[in-house]
């Protein structure tokens, strides 16, 4: 491995996109066990990251339980299966929590979002910038929705930025393998959970 490919822990921060319960630990029993693996992934690099002192940033999508701040654009995709283009949980409900095995600690720094993108209406960006943070480790879900807009602009504000793949999850099993195996790479490195325990040692 050589020096590019290794992880500053001194400038680096981890991101926990939208790790919430309603995504890792559904109440449907074969959604459940399905996403085991990416919870057990997680658990795994909050640990590195922690043994690191990286500061770990936790998103969680919102929206208020009567939906005022829910726009509901017309998209393509929107219109072709019926399912809004936002659908974020309900704020104050435990689905929009963190499983017991991630939850944040009290040095952690936990944000609503309102939105697709990590950054937008956030603070995230602020606080990086507060903790002289330039370099990003992340995954999350949907790895080809909220997880490359989030890269993409990280990219945008030159944050340097590895996507863990064994933390990413989507429901579009094609989408979010083009995700990770095509168009992020533009715009970061992707890396296996291995891969990025060696990069941060």
């Amino acid at each position: 491995m050589g020096p590019t490919d290794r992880i500053d822990a001194t400038r680096a921060a981890l991101i926990v996109y939208d790790a919430c319960r309603r995504a890792l630990t559904p109440a449907d029993p074969a959604r459940r066990a399905a996403m085991r693996p990416v919870l057990d992934a997680w658990v795994t690099l909050i640990g590195v990251c922690r043994a690191r002192a990286l500061p770990i940033v936790y998103t969680t999508p919102v929206s208020r339980a009567d939906g005022a701040d829910v726009v509901l654009l017309p998209t393509d995709l929107s219109v072709q299966t019926g399912v809004p283009s936002l659908t974020n949980c309900i704020e104050g409900t435990p689905e929009a929590g963190f499983p017991d095995e991630i939850a944040p600690r009290p040095q952690d720094y936990v944000y609503l979002k309102r939105r697709p993108s990590a950054f937008y209406g956030t603070g995230v960006a602020e606080l990086l910038r507060v903790l002289r943070r330039t370099v990003l480790v992340i995954g999350g879900g949907a790895t080809n929705r909220g997880v490359e807009t989030s890269v993409r602009e990280a990219f945008s504000m030159d944050l340097d930025t590895v996507v863990v793949r064994d933390c990413c999850w989507g429901g579009d099993a094609a989408a979010h393998a083009y995700s990770l195996d095509t168009s992020m790479k533009m715009y970061a490195r992707i890396r296996t959970l291995e891969q990025v325990r060696a990069m941060l040692a």
